[in-house]
Parts: structure tokens; sequence; C-alpha cells
């Protein structure tokens, strides 16, 4: 790991006001010259203002501004990019990965980029994405991937930029939603020294539990009995079914559940009164969706991981993305979640998800036990004590959409109540916004669009915290809502249009 900052280069030491596209080609080429711990810079190139193919075919080729991309690895094996634009902000964001990472986030690394921010992404020490193979016989590289890989690739970061501007970055943050939302409760707990501000969406912080008692649960549900298996075909059955049952529950009916916890919806109204239909359930598959509800439980009624909430269903970017697949074994709870357990849990390739057990049996451990024991301190971040984060200054933004359907919301309404619990009233440095209709990081039939980036900016650097922060889109592609620090959640003022964020006021909701 840097336990320092290389002292300035006479040669970088310029100011940001004296940056130009030349002066970015000038100086980029020496930052291979460099000699940091353990980092590596391979290849450092200007790249010109204007379209950039972005590596791998992935995101296009969008306009950029002219910067220095520097290319290296932290020992032994993790790759990162440091750009750094010509007009720079002063200030450092970094963003965080999604699945089991194994690649370079670069369509992520562009709006920060463009906003003038320094960026960088890394892979976490592993070149290979969802496969689970990478983890054979590396155990290094599994720590990597669970909270070294974004840590050392930090500093590695923060001495590029001091080195290359003259100057250190006025202020860091970082930015991930899923595994990206993992990666950011990591720094928090783990480092809470790296970033003056966080945004954690959809995390995955409680990683051993969401992937038996979501992913594989799931999977399990839907593949242990052939019948149960829920084609994609009737998903909008569920969804429509839902609608109707719990969309006015919040005093607006727009296709948008405010808080699913107050649905009650029961699959059961929708089983088929004799044979197969492509309009009803079977019992089988009833049973199906009341699993995917309850989430992952032990034979004795303990929760290893909260269900998907109801409202998240349908729609592209719903149960068929996430959960049922265009066929079993294709949604991603299985080409996901599969992978880590058969590589990184069991180190068996051959492992078999319908072996796995649930609870104790003649007298073994249970799975869930041999899991959280090998891999939950690697992997866990559920720490409620964030004492360091909040004396060093640190402001956190975490969001979840309440569609969710790969990592549940109630994970993230979980973790901010233990921080409540622990430390009392977090307000001031941590706050949680639950997005009502959003799907797993974006998408979804309510409005999902909104900018964190700038309301952590206003937070950090001017004191401002976030008391609502407006999104767009979703179904109705001109609709604006607020977004409301839980426990509070938007309420309709009963004047004006309901698409208008301005006819809406944040209030902890009466019980009823």
């Amino acid at each position: 790991m840097l336990r320092r900052v290389l002292p300035v280069l006479a040669a970088f030491a310029i100011s940001a006001a004296a940056q130009s596209q030349p002066t970015v080609g000038r100086y980029c080429d020496k930052l291979t010259q460099l000699k940091l711990p353990g980092v590596t810079v391979k290849i450092a190139e200007q790249v010109t203002a204007g379209a950039f193919a972005l590596p791998g075919g992935r995101g296009g080729s969008p306009i950029v501004p002219a910067f220095c991309r520097a290319i290296g690895f932290v020992k032994p094996e993790v790759n990162f990019e440091v750009w750094m634009p010509a007009n720079w902000n002063g200030k450092f964001l970094m963003v965080g990965n999604g699945g089991l990472a194994g690649t370079i986030n670069y369509s992520a690394m562009v709006a920060p980029l463009q906003r003038g921010y320094a960026t960088a992404s890394t892979d976490t020490g592993h070149t290979a994405d969802n496969d689970g193979h990478w983890a054979e016989g590396h155990m290094e590289r599994v720590i990597d991937f669970a909270h070294r890989g974004v840590h050392v690739t930090t500093e590695a970061a923060k001495a590029l930029i001091q080195s290359f501007y003259g100057i250190a970055a006025a202020r860091s943050y970082f930015d991930g939603c899923s595994q990206g939302g993992q990666e950011a409760l990591t720094e928090v707990q783990r480092y809470p020294n790296d970033y003056d501000g966080v945004i954690a969406g959809d995390p995955a912080n409680y990683w051993t539990h969401l992937y038996m008692g979501g992913h594989l649960w799931i999977t399990q549900a839907l593949q242990n009995d052939p019948a149960g298996y829920l084609p994609a075909s009737k998903l909008p059955i569920i969804g429509n079914a839902v609608t109707a049952a719990c969309d006015a529950l919040d005093g607006i009916k727009d296709g948008i559940l405010n808080d699913p916890r107050r649905c009650h919806f029961d699959p059961s109204t929708l089983q088929c009164k004799g044979a197969d239909a492509p309009d009803c359930l079977t019992e089988a598959q009833v049973a199906t969706v009341k699993k995917i509800y309850q989430g992952g439980k032990t034979a004795d009624g303990q929760q290893i991981f909260p269900g998907i909430l109801p409202g998240s269903e349908a729609g592209q970017g719903g149960w068929a993305t996430w959960i049922t697949g265009t066929a079993p074994g294709r949604g991603s709870h299985t080409t996901l979640g599969m992978p880590f357990l058969r590589y990184v849990a069991f180190e068996d390739p051959n492992w078999d998800f319908r072996t796995f057990r649930f609870d104790k049996t003649d007298g073994f451990d249970s799975d869930v036990e041999f899991v959280d024991y090998k891999l939950g301190p690697i992997f866990n971040n559920i720490n409620p004590d964030l004492e360091a984060f909040q004396s060093h200054g640190g402001k956190l933004i975490q969001y979840h959409g309440w569609s969710d359907p790969d990592i549940s919301p109630l994970n993230s309404v979980n973790y901010y109540q233990s921080v409540n619990q622990k430390m009392g009233d977090v307000s001031g440095f941590y706050r949680l916004f639950m997005v009502p209709g959003m799907f797993h990081c974006s998408g979804g039939p309510g409005p999902n669009t909104f900018d964190p980036v700038f309301a952590l900016e206003q937070w950090v650097e001017h004191g401002k915290a976030p008391d609502r922060i407006v999104a767009s889109g979703g179904a109705v592609k001109d609709r604006t809502r607020p977004l409301c620090p839980y426990p509070q959640e938007a309420q309709w003022k009963a004047s004006g249009s309901t698409d208008r964020e301005e006819n809406f006021v944040c209030a902890v909701p009466k019980k009823p």
C-alpha cells in the first residue's frame, strides 16, 4: 500500500489555471517516470478533446475534454486508470464497479471527466468479468476484489494527481452503485480517511448474505422444482396485480409505490382455477413468488437476507432481467451469484447450488455459517460504527431503488437504521434516499434520473445538507419528484400536477 505521496516533481509544479491542451501533452508522458511504492505507471498519454472511443467498445465514443490518461497497476495485479483533465476543477472523483468487477469502468469515468474532475477506476485485481474463474487458487485476488483494490487505487490516484498538477486534490469523492455501492461502504467503514464524500447506491454491502439469502435463495426457488419456474411472459400479470392492489395507498394513482412495505399483495389471488394458462399462476409458481418476496430464511425463521419487494416485477430491468431471465438459469441472480459461490466460497467448479444447506443437518454447520466464517470478515461491510468517517468530516449519501429486483431495498434500510441505533441521529453526515419506482441503480416506472454528486458537493463544500434531491423521468418522461431523506417520503400537497416536484413536500408519513 502507498504510505506517502511522492514529493511534487519540480517539472509538474504548475497550477490548474495554467493548464491547457498542449500542457497536458507536455507533462503527461513524464508520469511513467514516477517512483511510487508498489505502483507502476505503464502508459501516460495525451487524449485530445473530442470523440473518445472507450476501450473495449463499451459505451461508444463520448465527447470528452483534453485529458492525460495514465494506465498502471498496483502490485500484485490491481490495474487502474487515472484521467486528469486540462481544465481541472481541483477535485478527484473515483467511480465504482458492478457485478464481480474485473474491468475498469470506463463509461462511468466520462461524466466526472466532463465535469472537470480527475477521475479513476480499477478492475479490483482481476480481469475476467463475472465468470468467477479468476478466483481459483488466488485468495489474494479475492481480498483485492473484496476491499484492497479500491483503496490502493485511491492512494495511487491521489499521488498521480498531486504529481501531475503540482497540488493535491482539494476534495476527494467516491461514487458507486451495486458492487460500487459495496465499495463505497467499504471505504467508509474500512478506510474512513480516503474520501471527503461518498455516494453508495443500492449497495451489496452484506455480501455473503446477499449471495446466499438473495441470489441463491431465488435461484433455488426458480429451479429446484421445474414447475415453479416463472416465465417472463407471466411477469406483467404479477406487476399489474400489484399496481391494482397497492398503487393508491400513497394517495396517488401513478404506477409508483411510495413505500412497497405497505403493499400486502397476496400472489395466491392469481392462482389458476384449473389448468395452467397465460393469465394466471400455477400453485408452484405462486409458491415461487412468495419465496421471492419472503427472502432467504432458515427453517427456524431466521432471516438471512430480506426479500424483493412488490412493484419490481414487470418492465425492462425488472424480474425478467435479474430473476427469471429468458429461461431457467438465465437470470442475473444465477449467472452472477453462482460463479461467486462456486469459485470463491466453495472453490469447486463442480459445486451444485441444489446441495446448499441453509440449516444445520446431522450435526453439521449450515453452509450459511461456513460461508460467513470463511468470507464474512473479508466481504461484509455492516459495521454500524462510522465514528472515524464522521470525525474525518466525511459525508455519506446512500440511495436505493424501492423496486430493486437485485438487492433488496430493505438491506439499505436495515443498515441505515443500525447506524442510527449505534450512533444516534446521523443526519449531520449520513442520509439515505429511497427512490420509489426505481429498479437496480436505474430504470423503472418512477423518476430515477438524479444528481447525487451535486448534492454531495453542496454538502461537503458548502455545508448545505440535502433536504431533497429532485429526480426526473421514468414511465412519464417529464415527470419530476423529490427524493426525501429517509424516513421522510414525498407527499403530494393535494393541489397542482402530480408530475411536478414543487407540488410535493418531504415529510414522515403518518401511521395508518
